[in-house]
């Protein structure tokens, strides 16, 4: 299909979505198309990369719904990918690189054009490096889930729409080259109005993530460096805020994301994910990652020497709580647990949402909602539950990559790399750990000093786990690590039926709710889409 689009579009002159909008960057409703034969005045241009994050953000899966295909969760219209029982005609597949093409196809379009149009140099940089790093963002994901793919760099005729693939390391050396050009162009921010176009921080980010998920490692520390060094980012301190329109004003730590505004459903501008996770029961947490949230002694509740966790201790009555996540529910299960765990996840008995009469909390009660959750664990994350159902269409934007990533990339490249100092090592992970709203103990304090390389990684690959749950990085490291033994388990959860409002000694039951393996045989990496080998006479299977 992608192919039809390429040929459709070049025989139509690559039309393009553009804006209606001078200055504001954020009001981008689309105004009819704009040709290339069009490309006169900056405003032209302007109007163009506007259409190119509007196709980056044309697929509102992306890139939580990962989540629910590896081992964080389970949705059901997911299943065939989270058994990785797929094809090349499934929806998800088509859909990812029909999107990244088309992403593709009009930073390549911008590129061509942009000499030709007289403007400021400023301008001029700013456009042209932002078509770099779209292109480069859309190979990148291209390259990590389907490898090797047809490299386009310019806008093509039909002669030319039949492309063989390219390899893999020739597409991610392409990446690289953008997002340096990228780097070199981009300002280091921009004013309030322009707040979300890529930055030259979000062009070296992606550039170390690439460097680090293609194991190169010295050069992936050096990228993490210069994001650092430009002294633009830093931890938020409240992670809850991370993940709400209101705290995307005075956020210091999200480097790059997808752009959305609230009530703009109509023009598809209007992210999905908070009437998703606030009004449906079907996306459903794992087990496996609410066993992940340690104590706030430091230790995982599945440890013996834990004193902390004792889940026989439990109320003898249910009472709604008012200010639940901050003090830990009604059950020690839930109590003194990484913050992260209920700014992240809604837990059984915890408040769930409220009422829009009267805005009196209501209870999550996991067996009233038995037929749509099997896990008896909801998303807390992306979903404002104070605001009594006001922003059913909400314009939260879902995060890219933010500073905490970049710190814990540059510790795990440090440690792949060997030869690291570990104090520097332990203070990256432990700027994320000891955020304010999070404070868990740091490493040296836990799990110690000396630690050797397989140790530290694994604290790290804990810390990632926790620290990113639902923004689509799972999958990355899963597959980057090779680690689907682990990650393709069965999902389990607590039984809903035994979490009713009306048992007064709360019965927990941890039970296999679907079955899977994973199978070594079938390739971590997606298939070409079937259209696209239609299409595309070039591709050899």
């Amino acid at each position: 299909m992608i192919t039809k689009c390429f040929k459709l579009c070049v025989f139509a002159s690559l039309l393009f979505v553009g804006s209606a909008c001078d200055d504001e960057f954020l009001d981008r409703k689309p105004i009819d198309f704009l040709s290339p034969d069009n490309f006169n005045t900056e405003r032209d241009v302007r109007e163009a990369v506007n259409g190119i994050y509007k196709a980056f953000i044309s697929d509102r899966n992306e890139p939580i719904y990962t989540d629910f295909i590896v081992d964080n969760g389970y949705y059901v219209d997911y299943q065939l990918l989270w058994t990785r029982n797929f094809n090349n005609e499934a929806a998800l597949v088509v859909n990812k690189w029909s999107r990244n093409y088309s992403v593709i196809l009009r930073a390549n379009t911008v590129l061509h054009y942009i000499d030709e149009v007289e403007m400021s140099e400023t301008s001029y940089n700013q456009f042209k490096g932002e078509a770099f790093f779209l292109r480069a963002l859309a190979y990148f994901d291209l390259s990590f889930f389907f490898g090797d793919v047809p490299l386009r760099l310019k806008p093509e005729g039909l002669d030319e729409a039949d492309k063989p693939l390219s390899p893999k390391e020739e597409v991610v050396e392409m990446v690289l080259a953008d997002l340096e050009t990228a780097a070199e162009l981009l300002p280091p921010k921009y004013a309030a109005d322009n707040r979300g176009r890529a930055t030259k921080g979000a062009a070296l980010a992606i550039k170390a993530r690439t460097l680090l998920f293609n194991h190169r490692y010295e050069e992936a520390v050096d990228y993490c460096k210069k994001v650092r060094e430009l002294g633009v980012y830093e931890i938020m301190p409240e992670y809850r805020l991370l993940f709400l329109p209101e705290g995307e004003a005075d956020n210091k730590e999200v480097i790059f994301d997808m752009q959305f505004e609230q009530h703009t459903a109509q023009f598809e501008l209007s992210t999905i994910w908070y009437t998703r996770f606030r009004s449906w029961s079907g996306y459903q947490v794992s087990y496996d990652l609410y066993e992940q949230f340690y104590s706030t002694n430091g230790l995982s509740i599945v440890d013996p020497d834990n004193t902390m966790y004792d889940p026989t201790i439990r109320p003898t009555g249910i009472a709604a709580p008012s200010n639940y996540i901050k003090e830990g529910g009604y059950d020690n299960r839930f109590q003194n647990r990484d913050p992260r765990l209920h700014y992240s996840i809604v837990v059984p008995y915890s408040i769930r949402d409220y009422n829009l009469t009267n805005g009196d909390p209501i209870v999550y009660y996991p067996s009233q909602q038995a037929s749509a959750n099997f896990t008896s664990f909801r998303v807390r994350k992306y979903v404002d539950y104070t605001d009594n159902g006001v922003n059913n269409v909400s314009g939260v934007n879902p995060i890219v990559i933010r500073y905490a990533d970049v710190l814990l990339m540059e510790a795990e490249a440090l440690v792949e790399q060997g030869g690291y100092n570990e104090a520097e090592v332990y203070d990256l992970i432990n700027q994320v750990r000891q955020r304010e709203s999070v404070a868990m103990p740091k490493v040296e304090d836990v799990e110690g000093v000396g630690l050797s390389p397989e140790a530290l990684i694994d604290v790290i690959r804990h810390e990632r786990r926790v620290e990113f749950a639902f923004e689509g990085l799972r999958i990355f490291d899963v597959m980057r690590w090779e680690v689907g033994e682990e990650a393709y388990q069965d999902l389990r959860g607590f039984r809903p039926g035994k979490l009713s409002p009306y048992v007064s000694n709360m019965e927990y039951e941890v039970y296999a709710v679907l079955s899977r393996s994973f199978d070594a045989s079938k390739p971590y990496q997606w298939p070409i889409p079937k259209v696209e080998l239609d299409a595309n006479r070039g591709i050899s299977e």
